[in-house]
């Protein structure tokens, strides 16, 4: 009987194992528009992790990994408002419903639950995410968007009025299983 459990608990755990992915570098745009100057930027040292077992990922974003095209639209944002220094990293966990199998090409679309964490402040979110399979290749993408008043971002007064109070976000990135 013992000769035949271990060899049991061996392939289930090598089973479970096969089903998490792995995103290293994920592609995060963020965009406001506003009347003085548009808010961009761009990050590519998000990460992402998919378990289709437990159906949940994890997606961990360095805010200061964000480039903009002004230095000082940068030193703003890490400082002023989104506090890099005091809330360093963006984090998103959430689960899913849907059944998916990406071992199969196809086109795949799953809506996370979940919560946000930005600025220190946690909120419910729900984001719709594809996923693209093709040759045993993963690629995902999600477009949602994010209010600054909801996550206690706060610019002057003055300032307030004249950037962006909404704050759309591209993501995509490549799975691979680990």
């Amino acid at each position: 009987m013992r000769y035949f459990i271990l060899p049991l608990f061996l392939f289930i755990g090598c089973t479970l194992k096969a089903q998490v992915y792995n995103a290293s570098e994920m592609y995060v745009h963020l965009f406001s528009p506003a009347p003085i100057a548009d808010i961009e930027a761009v990050s590519n040292a998000a990460k992402a992790k998919l378990n289709t077992v437990k159906k949940e990922v994890e997606i961990e974003i360095p805010v200061t990994s964000f480039t903009f095209k002004k230095a000082l639209m940068q030193a703003h944002f890490n400082e002023k408002y989104i506090e890099s220094a005091k809330y360093p990293n963006a984090n998103f966990h959430g689960k899913y419903t849907e059944e998916i199998d990406l071992s199969k090409d196809g086109v795949y679309t799953l809506h996370f639950n979940g919560k946000f964490n930005i600025h220190g402040v946690t909120k419910a979110k729900s984001i719709a995410c594809t996923f693209t399979v093709k040759q045993q290749k993963i690629i995902f993408d999600t477009n949602f968007k994010l209010l600054t008043a909801d996550y206690k971002v706060k610019a002057p007064d003055v300032i307030y009025r004249k950037v962006g109070q909404e704050v759309t976000i591209d993501a995509t990135g490549v799975l691979t299983k680990i």
